[in-house]
């Protein structure tokens, strides 16, 4: 080697052990198993500890990055919170008696919304990014009573957070077709999310919702929760044999059937190891992501932890 060449590895090995600990940590995260993507959704982690001075998207990342949880839904961006609504209905959703009060105190919320700045979004996005994550997913609930330009909005600041999807969280069926035309113009897809409530022809929760769904725009695909959707008494592989090519992501959770209440992996009716299975098996670039509802005596990385590694062991069987 010449003296010039004898520099220039100097100078990168000086540039690779110049790099912050977290970053070069963070870039050997891959938590892609037996081929599936693994992941959570961040609200796995809650109750989130509250860290004087800290940007609780840092508490966030730290936390995915000590699970070894790379591919990342996210509930919440934080920042300023927006102004509290008077009177409203469940979830998020418009109430069946809509007072003065509300009425007033939800046209406040609009506007905030639809004025709200994007730097926060790309804000976030870079964290995500330097610290190595694959943050490929946002949760909104596009509400009954949004306006168009409401609507607008939070497509917009999803663009400036650079997802691909959204999962609709508790956004009824009754929304979709106003939702066609922003889904097109913001190249964000709605990722739809099944609940259990099939009694109810206005909320997703049945296979003939989903495909109706479906057949509204090239830009829908489904955020397949499997817990809820066998809690609905629904047959998850099936959906997930014929309609593999339109999910984007599942969410993994065990419940009973029947409405059964939310229970530990591997205790419910829920067909995980079959639904990983088929991922693994048949190659589809299905994200798996975990998604902690039942609460057990640890803290909630231990938990996530734990139920990552079922997961894992659930691919090491064999079909």
């Amino acid at each position: 080697m010449n003296r010039r060449d004898v520099l220039k590895g100097l100078s990168a090995v000086a540039a690779i052990s110049a790099l912050p600990i977290r970053h070069a940590w963070a870039a050997r995260v891959d938590s892609t198993y037996k081929g599936v993507k693994l992941g959570l959704i961040t609200g796995t982690l809650n109750p989130l500890p509250n860290v004087p001075g800290k940007d609780p998207i840092d508490v966030i990342i730290e936390n995915c990055l000590a699970i070894g949880a790379a591919n990342i839904e996210l509930v919440n961006v934080g920042g300023p919170m927006p102004p509290a609504v008077v009177a409203g209905g469940r979830f998020g959703q418009a109430p069946d008696q809509r007072t003065p009060e509300y009425l007033k105190s939800r046209e406040v919320l609009r506007q905030w919304r639809i004025n709200l700045p994007l730097d926060r979004f790309r804000e976030v996005r870079k964290k995500f990014d330097d610290a190595g994550l694959n943050l490929f997913s946002y949760v909104y609930t596009i509400d009954d009573d949004m306006t168009d330009p409401e609507i607008d909005a939070v497509f917009r600041q999803m663009q400036a957070l650079k997802v691909n999807y959204f999962c609709t969280n508790q956004t009824r069926v009754t929304m979709a077709p106003r939702m066609v035309p922003f889904a097109a113009k913001y190249n964000v897809k709605p990722a739809w999310h099944p609940h259990d409530n099939v009694d109810s022809s206005v909320e997703v929760a049945t296979p003939e919702t989903l495909e109706k769904l479906l057949a509204m725009s090239k830009n829908f695909v489904v955020n397949l929760d499997i817990g809820h959707y066998t809690a609905g008494n629904n047959d998850a592989v099936a959906f997930l044999k014929k309609h593999h090519d339109r999910i984007s992501h599942l969410h993994i959770k065990d419940r009973k059937r029947n409405h059964g209440p939310n229970v530990q992996l591997g205790e419910g009716d829920t067909p995980i190891k079959e639904s990983l299975a088929l991922i693994r098996d048949n190659k589809w670039p299905i994200y798996a992501i975990l998604e902690r509802e039942y609460r057990g005596p640890g803290t909630p990385v231990e938990e996530a932890k734990w139920q990552m590694d079922y997961m894992k062991k659930a691919l090491d069987a064999t079909t």
